[in-house]
């Protein structure tokens, strides 16, 4: 893996992030967020631990660059990095060359592709909506936002994913 790719690719994300919270504001019940994918796309032979603080890391400079509830998205990010392994783990190959197992994002089917950020994104925004405001909001609120959070948020990730993160990651 070329190192300055993967380092580009993840400066792009995180100003993407950045520049989403600040400036698109669709519904107030929606948050737009692609932090996720820069937990997701670290390295596959990453440890988890240096993987959850990555994330609580990436999500500390969210919530420190944009307005919110100062621990939210590192909370989020560190509960998905723990569970990143679990989730990858059924998409990876071993490779014959390297005699390692691999995660190639660009080669995913989309069923798979859609599948892996389908649950990226709900072990994500579960927290997310439950920490970020259930007082006096009933079930349903709660439920909608989850969903409403969680489908327009993996329909922008495999957009993303598709037609542009391949190429540095």
């Amino acid at each position: 893996m070329n190192t300055f790719k993967y380092i580009f690719g993840f400066v792009v994300i995180l100003v993407l992030q950045l520049l989403c919270s600040e400036f698109i504001n669709l519904w107030p019940i929606l948050y737009i967020s692609v932090i996720p994918l820069l937990v997701i796309l670290l390295p596959p032979d990453t440890s988890t631990y240096l993987v959850m603080l990555c994330g609580f890391a990436i999500g500390l400079l969210t919530d420190a660059l944009s307005d919110g509830i100062l621990g939210l998205n590192a909370a989020c990010c560190t509960l998905l990095a723990a569970c990143r392994n679990l989730i990858t783990r059924p998409m990876r190959r071993y490779d014959i060359q390297t005699e390692e197992m691999d995660l190639n994002y660009g080669e995913f089917r989309p069923g798979k592709l859609v599948m892996l950020l389908l649950a990226s994104y709900l072990i994500f925004f579960i927290p997310y909506v439950l920490i970020d405001g259930p007082m006096g909001k009933g079930v349903l609120y709660l439920s909608l936002r989850i969903i409403l959070n969680v489908a327009v948020n993996v329909v922008i990730a495999y957009l993303l994913v598709r037609l542009w993160i391949r190429r540095f990651f």
